[in-house]
């Protein structure tokens, strides 16, 4: 996928550049050496590095490298081994409270922060161990081009390969809450969204089946869900709200259905073992400002944890996020408490996800 941000974004982000900070914080988050930080690839990767890091460096003379973004197992495998992939880690909300149980993270330092940042992390508070990062949806995305009118609305017809012929693509099961399949497959099997917790496995598998065969790719990456779009290989599938709008806006003609799609968020959190634990806390303490998260909102359609940012974003722009009130109550807020409590099998079901699809996959 194209990473090229869009003109419009790229002005809104470059004026909020120029807003003043306060000194105090500005001052103590002045350093030297190196961060390693999360890339999110795509458009993601782009907006996160001209908002955050670009700014960043330039305040405090910190240099910040990119690198690429690894799944929660990789994640977690890496930091019990004590060679963590990040300094600054994105972890999904699904997850973050595993890696909370498990001592892998690094507590965030709050004297980094602006007292005033912190009490206005109002939907997703700031926790001892994890910054929020942005709050994002699971929708239904389809060709504009191929369904014009006769859109699909719901997931059930994503389902309908009769009424909606064409290929298909979900994330992969492995990715357990974070690509949302299971929830999506409920939901299509006509599960009313108060009832999809706890999931019912049995249900959920039985559903996939039935569509297994129109699936070209389960994907495994934001990046790879909206490019199997894009390059024509699905028609139909599901992808983020901020993944589908960046592709639009390098031209892509993806749509997006608010019905039914699935509010989620990720957290920035300090793996134990980073080699530039102070850094990092300077690094999210920088993220956690106002005008930077209004940067990023204005460069992909991920929405603000700062609720401090609206005051620096358009009301234009404002519409387009997924805690826009036209659009808000259509969603399904993530069950992070299912997804993290141990079930009969001993397993949290972020485990019994993986178990469950690796055996679903390995018998054909």
């Amino acid at each position: 996928m194209s990473s090229i941000i869009s003109r419009r974004g790229l002005l809104a982000a470059t004026a909020l550049a120029t807003l003043a900070r306060p000194a105090l914080a500005q001052n103590s988050l002045k350093g030297t050496g190196s961060v390693i930080v999360h890339d999110g690839g795509g458009t993601m990767g782009v907006a996160q590095r001209r908002a955050f890091s670009e700014p960043f460096e330039k305040e405090t003379g910190i240099r910040v490298i990119h690198q690429a973004g690894v799944n929660s197992g990789v994640q977690r495998a890496a930091i019990l081994a004590g060679a963590p992939k990040h300094d600054v880690a994105n972890i999904s909300g699904g997850s973050m409270a595993a890696f909370e149980k498990d001592a892998l993270l690094q507590p965030i330092d709050y004297n980094f922060w602006a007292e005033a940042d912190r009490r206005a992390f109002d939907i997703v508070p700031a926790g001892q161990f994890q910054s929020p990062a942005m709050l994002y949806s699971m929708l239904l995305a389809f060709d504009q081009k191929r369904y014009g009118d006769r859109a699909p609305q719901s997931w059930a017809q994503l389902w309908d390969a009769r009424a909606f012929p064409g290929r298909r693509t979900l994330a992969a099961g492995a990715n357990a809450a974070d690509g949302c399949s299971f929830e999506i497959a409920l939901l299509a099997d006509g599960v009313a969204p108060d009832k999809l917790y706890p999931i019912d496995w049995e249900r959920a598998f039985r559903s996939l089946a039935r569509i297994r065969g129109d699936v070209v790719k389960w994907w495994a990456n934001g990046a790879e869900s909206v490019q199997l779009q894009i390059d024509r290989q699905a028609s139909l599938g599901s992808a983020w709200n901020g993944r589908i709008d960046g592709a639009n806006d390098n031209g892509g003609s993806i749509g997006k259905v608010w019905n039914q799609g699935i509010l989620q968020w990720a957290g920035w959190a300090i793996p134990k073992g980073a080699a530039n634990a102070e850094n990092a806390q300077k690094y999210i303490a920088y993220m956690s400002r106002a005008e930077p998260q209004a940067r990023y909102s204005e460069l992909i359609t991920y929405g603000p944890t700062n609720s401090r940012a609206f005051d620096h974003i358009s009301a234009e722009r404002a519409a387009l996020l997924p805690t826009a009130p036209a659009v808000k109550g259509l969603q399904i807020v993530q069950d992070y408490d299912f997804w993290n409590a141990t079930d009969s099998t001993g397993q949290t079901g972020l485990r019994r996800a993986i178990t469950e699809w690796e055996k679903w996959v390995s018998a054909g």
